[in-house]
């Protein structure tokens, strides 16, 4: 089937966990987290990582592989990744900064970078849009190169690209491919409280209240309560009541920040409802995480299915990627039809 040329904007936790995996499972082919060794003829073998931007001085100018683990990053190391031969290049920043996690980053004092050039230059099939949350105009900034450099743009940051029409319809007329916004991981909560109130319902059980509150460290935590608490709130909570046929009383969104969990996160669900001959019960769930790893496989997926539908000239906001990768679908679907859909569609 050939490489999957990737770009990467935004060198963060996500991004390091997201290149050790593509080392990783090129070797330890069907290991264990990874639920599609194969989609559509690729493998993560296939990936191979071409460009990167950022804007911290800590890593712009180094290779990929030892930018990665550059402060302030604080994913765990699961994979010796050799050097890349990818040096991380500026990044835009039109966005304001001002006491939120971007003031705790040096900036790099380059000149920003011709991403559209970059992108040309490198061939690329597909840039990953892995940057600060809240960092709207940036992420606009790569989807506007994507269109003009003739790549896919895959926006796992909250930013409304995919889920805007307006850019579906920017992409459709290039006839590129597009997926997005906001990453759903792999053990997240937000797909946790997905799963039990889809479970809980699918088993007669009417619920009348619930909430899922999370409390994390490390930079994306502090990014999501000063700059994207109230967009992630609103994402979060409307995937989540999309699991249920009916409205009831729900909270979705993050609350603190914990320095010393470092990359970690701990999720508290709870659940109110009532069930055969109207019996009440409740339900306390607690989930703790490493944020970084829990976005790697579904990018490795969503990175091949995008490749695909660039392969068969699929244009536009990919439905099936979509609803199968993102917490801000245009469409939602059950988790079990989502998966349906993706695995048809990558087949």
């Amino acid at each position: 089937m050939g490489e999957i040329r990737v770009a990467v904007a935004g060198v963060g936790n996500c991004c390091s966990s997201l290149v050790q995996g593509v080392g990783y499972y090129s070797h330890e082919k069907g290991g264990l987290g990874l639920p599609h060794p194969e989609l559509g003829g690729y493998g993560a073998s296939d990936i191979r990582f071409v460009e990167a931007f950022d804007i911290a001085a800590s890593k712009a100018g180094k290779d990929l592989s030892e930018a990665i683990f550059s402060p302030p990053n604080q994913a765990p190391r699961f994979s010796d990744v050799k050097r890349l031969g990818v040096e991380v290049r500026m990044g835009p920043a039109p966005d304001h900064v001002e006491g939120n996690a971007l003031g705790n980053i040096v900036r790099a004092e380059e000149e920003p970078t011709d991403i559209v050039e970059a992108l040309k230059h490198g061939k690329v099939d597909v840039l990953v849009n892995l940057i600060s949350g809240g960092s709207d105009k940036a992420s606009r900034l790569y989807a506007d190169a994507c269109v003009e450099a003739g790549c896919g743009f895959l926006n796992a940051t909250p930013a409304g690209v995919a889920s805007d029409a307006s850019w579906d319809s920017r992409f459709r007329d290039a006839g590129l491919p597009l997926a997005g916004d906001d990453l759903l991981d792999q053990v997240g909560a937000t797909v946790v409280h997905m799963g039990l109130l889809e479970f809980l319902n699918s088993r007669g059980v009417r619920i009348d209240e619930s909430y899922q509150l999370d409390v994390g460290g490390g930079t994306e935590s502090i990014d999501t309560l000063e700059k994207t608490r109230e967009t992630k709130r609103s994402i979060k909570t409307s995937a989540v009541m999309g699991s249920i046929p009916y409205e009831f009383p729900l909270v979705s969104g993050s609350t603190d920040f914990v320095d010393f969990l470092g990359n970690g996160r701990d999720s508290f669900f709870w659940l109110k409802g009532r069930h055969f001959g109207g019996a009440s019960f409740t339900m306390d769930v607690k989930l703790s995480t490493l944020d970084a790893p829990n976005g790697g496989s579904v990018l490795i997926d969503a990175i091949r299915a995008l490749k695909i539908a660039k392969d068969r000239k699929v244009c536009g906001a990919v439905p099936a990627i979509c609803g199968y990768a993102f917490k801000r679908s245009a469409k939602r679907t059950s988790l079990a039809e989502a998966y349906r859909l993706f695995r048809e569609f990558t087949a």
